[in-house]
């Protein structure tokens, strides 16, 4: 059944292949349609990519010998028992796999796609990322038979640990699953074009196989000019030192509008000096949305929409290196602290106070100039710096704070509720050994502030 699938897959990219040399004359030899016959399985392999498929109604589960590889096995060492194939998936990640199959069989989800560690023959794990689809349904929707591939993808999983997210590297061989699996040749001209590309090509890229199977120059077209010189350098450096080729880029297509891709492929050198890669290009938009979206949990105050303490520290420690770099450099730093927060809490109500901060970091969004640096701290605390700016020009952004304050109190039902913020002021030092050392001083200045009746702006004092 695999074999068949695979005789298929190779066929078809066979006749994409020679259907330039149709024209004029016989298919060529037996070992040119040989060459084409593999060049499915030549771009899964170069990508670490094995098939499986598997016969729903007898258990059966069959692998190519790239998949069979990936776990270190001859081509003949697995059997075709799917109680077997569970045996080698991680215990703890064993329920999610079956779970996520058993939702595909019921018609629940478009397609089955999940990333889990499976035992090798010689005892160790690995990750896979494996995708597949039921391709096959009796007459009451009963799945059948379901085919997809398996990627290793350990060693992004390791580098994307940090990411708190991982990478996805799979490509589908049917045509609902979006993924382009390809065969790249440079030649030593400098002129690029795709002997082979998967009907993908028309999701990643929007293009047909034929638009490129001559010149690339139609896919450099849709590259965004932002990425399309990183795009060109990546190349040349794969090609120049033969190794893997990777790749995050944007493309700007007619119908979809501005997408990410990855591309991850392998060269070889050919006799005539040409660079040749077979790989394959995912679609990479929905992870690197999430990617923006965590980097923004992870860097801004849900509340205030200002940068969160982590995030306004790592600000003032690159202000803090432009002012030891520069000649005459100074900048100011401010702690503000809103007055009688707690019984403003208490009395009425945590909603009101989290609308009270929220108030704020608006009034302070509104005096800053652009380049100031402004977060919230912590609780009903916020810190300013002011690049450029000296001690009374500080004071001066400090007043106009108070007056805003007072001039837009927080209303609530109707009635104005009166706010009042204590300051406490000092310089950034190029001396100091860290941005939290000017932060410690304005914040013993504001005790003052606090300690002689709030509503007050203080200037640090060496003790």
């Amino acid at each position: 059944m695999l074999t068949t699938f695979l005789r298929d897959l190779a066929t078809l990219a066979a006749r994409a292949l020679l259907r330039p040399q149709a024209a004029g004359g016989p298919l060529g030899s037996a070992s040119r349609f040989e060459e084409n016959h593999n060049l499915v399985t030549l771009a899964l392999t170069g990508s670490g990519t094995g098939l499986w498929d598997r016969d729903v109604v007898t258990g059966e589960i069959h692998y190519s010998p790239a998949w069979k590889a990936l776990l270190g096995y001859g081509p003949h060492e697995l059997s075709t028992r799917i109680e077997d194939a569970y045996e080698r998936v991680h215990p703890a990640d064993l329920a999610h796999v079956q779970a996520t199959m058993q939702a595909h069989f019921d018609n629940k989800t478009d397609s089955y796609a999940v990333e889990h560690r499976i035992r090798r023959k010689d005892g160790s794990y690995i990750w896979i990322c494996s995708r597949g689809k039921v391709v096959s349904r009796d007459s009451e929707g009963r799945a059948q038979r379901m085919v997809g591939t398996s990627t290793d993808i350990t060693a992004l999983r390791e580098t994307a640990e940090s990411l708190q997210h991982t990478i996805d590297l799979i490509t589908n061989l049917t045509n609902e699953v979006p993924g382009l699996v390809f065969q790249y040749r440079l030649g030593a001209d400098g002129r690029g074009a795709f002997p082979y590309a998967s009907d993908g090509i028309r999701d990643v890229y929007e293009l047909t196989p034929a638009d490129v199977m001559l010149s690339a120059d139609a896919i450099e077209a849709r590259i965004d000019p932002r990425d399309i010189a990183a795009y060109r350098r990546s190349l040349r450096d794969s090609a120049a030192n033969l190794t893997p080729w990777h790749l995050e880029y944007r493309v700007n297509l007619p119908r979809q509008g501005t997408c990410w891709r990855q591309g991850d492929a392998r060269p070889q050198r050919m006799p005539d000096g040409s660079t040749l890669w077979h790989g394959f290009i995912s679609d990479a938009t929905d992870r690197k949305r999430i990617e923006a979206e965590l980097q923004e949990l992870a860097t801004i105050d849900h509340l205030t929409q200002l940068p969160n303490r982590r995030h306004f520290t790592f600000q003032s420690e690159a202000e803090l290196t432009r002012l030891r770099n520069a000649e005459t450099g100074i900048a100011a730093v401010l702690m503000l602290d809103l007055d009688h927060f707690k019984a403003l809490n208490d009395r009425w109500g945590h909603a009101l106070g989290d609308r009270a901060l929220s108030h704020f970091a608006q009034l302070l969004r509104a005096e800053a100039r652009i380049g100031d640096l402004v977060g919230r701290i912590g609780g009903e605390e916020f810190a300013v710096v002011l690049p450029h700016a000296s001690t009374d020009e500080a004071i001066a952004f400090a007043q106009r704070v108070q007056r805003r304050i007072d001039e837009a109190p927080l209303v609530d039902g109707g009635l104005p509720i009166a706010l009042t913020v204590s300051i406490g002021i000092d310089g950034m030092r190029s001396t100091d050994a860290g941005a939290y050392q000017a932060l410690s001083r304005c914040d013993k200045a504001l005790y003052v502030a606090k300690e002689r009746g709030r509503n007050r702006i203080e200037i640090y004092e060496e003790q």
